[in-house]
């Protein structure tokens, strides 16, 4: 009022007052002229290098709250304790000479040209270490503890949101305060400045964070895949090598992204883990490429000591990291002791990529231009991280190359083995088509061994099983009327149709002996009974193609006992072969020779028969009890009627139950009715085994009975 009052008595004054009033107005509109008007609709930068652009830093004490209302009073140029600054960069001048405890102010101005009709917010990068954000004299956000001996935040980037109302159209005013931690970063040094809508700028934001946290999943999978492929193939370890590679660039990667502030842990300790997978990546690096590429014998004994001493640096450095407590140690330890040693590690993979180029190594050609890319992309990202540079982070993106170029590395490789593979394929099926002819697959499945490769001297298992053994009656006889060729030509053609029928009941030959058979059944008795009865049938039908051609019938005997068996390898480690040992081998090959002496087709043991789910189907006879040499105790045999020729088995069946009358008197001593039973059983169909008890109740009679301490067992001398 006492301006208005002068002005209005005064006219000399009041010419100045209006010279006054023009001169402020001209300001702020030189002002606003210097400082284009920005758009509250769309993102703007807020960088020292957009269009006229400047902002201001000081190291003394500001009150933001008294400059703001300076500022909108028309006091719009900064005081002197200002002075002009890059922004984002890092005030690494101001760092050294700031007091501990001290911080930086800085001070920008921006125009709008409309008020906002929407939430509008600041992005403000990265700043170090910790900040408080004014605008128009208003706090409206801080991030970190300030004076916390540990960081707090130095590498997260800053969004605040604007509160309604706060900003207006026209001049606005910004101050941001920071704190730092490291004596040698400061300020808001890495990424941008911008103002924008709100949903423009997290957009933006998570859009970043998310496609890289993407591709560090797809790099993580990489990694587990190569790791697996590394379990699978233990001596491949240049895959070791680069899954691991691929698992400390991941964490370190993915500790580099805003995301990790959303896990909830202390920066702190984040850190710790940052820093040890940087130290161990570069190092990864060579050791995947040192054993993706054979150096000469001599040359690696001499290379591979030089880089136990070089590793012996980082890992060294680890053990630092994971004892101390100062991150700027660590940092200190990365800048000037790890790094320099990388370059060491640089050197030898270009080394060993350029020699194997220089030998016409097509992998090379790509791994080594991948390598550099990757290298340059390295040394970036350090440069950014120290804040030398102000970048957005490459190396995601330059190892998503790496790995494109790793892969078409991988898709020659394959396609260059393809053939050889096919061809090694091809070579390993036949091997173990042919070596399944002479080691049975059956025996190295109860071996548990995948193929004849695994099988190693000594290998055994115990198994109940059961044994068949087969014999062609009187074939010396036989081969004797034979040339050599012919009888081959004989033993192969009998073979080839007895071998199928033990397959096909799920039998297994364990060799062969001369025209003898033995085979395994492992899992049925009834496998066993049923594909000695085919055998007999088989026979039967090969018979009838012989008499065509004026050959004499052949007869087979089989002979069947289960019991323990140990299945094995014998020999030495030169020569070797499978076999089984056990008791029960021998025995069934006793009672297969018994079955000329009975003059059967089909003998088995008591053990044998208790074991069957289904005696009935195979139409068993009681024949005798008998002593084998070397065994005290008696073997109750059977015979197996089923397969014989239609008439011989019902003449058989016919006198089975005198047979067995008689049999009980054998076995009682009353060797006069036994003899009378016997032979009527022989006068009416010839029964072979009818006929031998008979000689022998006739030896006894003329003996004198039975002998002392007769419990109905023949006692065989003979093996």
């Amino acid at each position: 009022m006492h301006l208005n009052f002068s002005l209005t008595r005064d006219p000399g004054r009041r010419r100045c007052a209006a010279w006054a009033a023009l001169g402020f107005a001209s300001v702020l509109c030189s002002a606003l002229e210097a400082r284009p008007e920005l758009s509250p609709r769309r993102v703007e930068s807020l960088d020292s290098s957009a269009p006229a652009r400047e902002w201001r830093i000081s190291l003394e004490k500001i009150d933001p709250h008294a400059e703001a209302e300076r500022f909108f009073s028309g006091e719009t140029a900064p005081p002197a304790a200002y002075r002009v600054a890059r922004t984002p960069a890092n005030l690494a001048a101001e760092a050294a000479r700031l007091e501990r405890g001290g911080s930086v102010w800085y001070r920008t101005d921006f125009a709008l040209r409309e008020a906002p009709s929407a939430p509008m917010s600041l992005r403000l990068g990265e700043i170090s270490d910790r900040d408080r954000v004014y605008l128009n004299g208003v706090l409206i956000g801080s991030t970190g503890r300030w004076n916390d001996p540990r960081p707090q935040a130095y590498d997260r980037q800053r969004i605040y949101e604007a509160p309604a109302g706060l900003l207006r159209k026209g001049p606005n005013i910004l101050h941001i305060e920071v704190q730092p931690y490291f004596s040698r970063e400061l300020g808001l040094y890495r990424d941008r400045t911008a103002l924008g809508p709100t949903r423009a700028i997290l957009r933006e934001y998570y859009l970043d964070n998310v496609s890289q946290t993407l591709t560090l999943v797809a790099y993580l999978t990489l990694g587990f895949y190569f790791l697996l492929f590394f379990l699978r193939r233990r001596h491949d370890r240049e895959n070791l090598f680069f899954g691991l590679f691929l698992f400390s660039l991941t964490v370190y990667s993915f500790l580099r992204t805003q995301f990790k502030y959303e896990l909830g842990f202390e920066l702190y300790q984040l850190k710790r883990i940052q820093t040890l997978a940087v130290f161990i990546s570069v190092p990864l690096f060579y050791l995947f490429i040192r054993n993706y590429y054979e150096l000469p014998p001599r040359l690696a004994r001499w290379w591979d000591r030089v880089a136990y001493v070089v590793h012996a640096v980082p890992v060294g450095a680890g053990v630092v990291v994971v004892f101390a407590e100062s991150t700027e140690l660590w940092q200190n330890i990365l800048d000037r002791v790890v790094q320099p040693v990388w370059i060491v590690y640089v050197v030898a993979v270009l080394v060993i990529l350029v020699r194997a180029a220089l030998q016409r190594n097509r992998d090379a050609y790509v791994m080594l231009a991948s390598c550099i890319l990757l290298v340059v992309a390295l040394v970036l990202d350090i440069l950014t991280g120290q804040a030398r540079i102000n970048l957005p982070t490459i190396l995601t993106y330059a190892f998503t190359l790496f790995v494109v170029g790793m892969a078409l590395i991988l898709a020659n490789r394959f396609v260059r083995l393809h053939d050889e593979t096919e061809d090694l394929n091809q070579q390993l099926e036949r091997f173990n088509a042919a070596s399944r002819r002479f080691v049975p697959f059956e025996f190295l499945q109860l071996l548990e061994k995948g193929s004849i490769v695994d099988v190693e001297l000594g290998d055994q298992v115990q198994r109940e099983m059961t044994v068949l053994f087969s014999d062609i009656r009187s074939f010396t006889t036989l081969s004797e009327s034979m040339t050599p060729r012919e009888n081959f030509d004989f033993i192969n053609s009998y073979l080839a149709r007895m071998g199928p029928v033990i397959r096909d009941q799920n039998g297994f030959i364990d060799k062969y002996i001369g025209d003898a058979i033995m085979a395994l059944f492992a899992d049925s008795a009834d496998d066993a009974l049923r594909a000695a009865v085919e055998m007999q049938i088989a026979l039967q039908k090969w018979n009838a193609s012989r008499a065509k051609h004026a050959l004499a019938p052949i007869t087979v005997g089989v002979g069947l006992h289960r019991g323990l068996l140990m299945l094995g390898t014998i020999g030495e480690n030169q020569r070797m072969e499978g076999t089984v040992i056990a008791d029960a081998v021998n025995l069934a090959s006793r009672i297969e020779g018994l079955t000329k002496q009975y003059g059967a087709s089909i003998l088995l043991s008591d053990e044998t028969r208790r074991a069957l789910k289904d005696p009935e189907q195979f139409q068993l006879r009681f024949i005798d009890r008998v002593r084998v040499k070397g065994k005290s105790e008696p073997v109750t045999l059977y015979e197996a009627l089923s397969g014989l020729p239609e008439e011989t088995l019902a003449a058989r069946l016919a006198t089975s139950p005198q047979f067995q009358a008689a049999a009980d008197r054998y076995a009682a001593g009353d060797f006069r009715g036994a003899e009378q039973l016997f032979l009527e059983v022989y006068n009416k169909n010839a029964d072979p085994a009818a006929a031998l008890y008979v000689r022998r109740c006739r030896e006894f009679l003329k003996n004198g009975g039975a002998p002392e301490g007769w419990d109905g067992a023949t006692i065989l001398k003979n093996k």
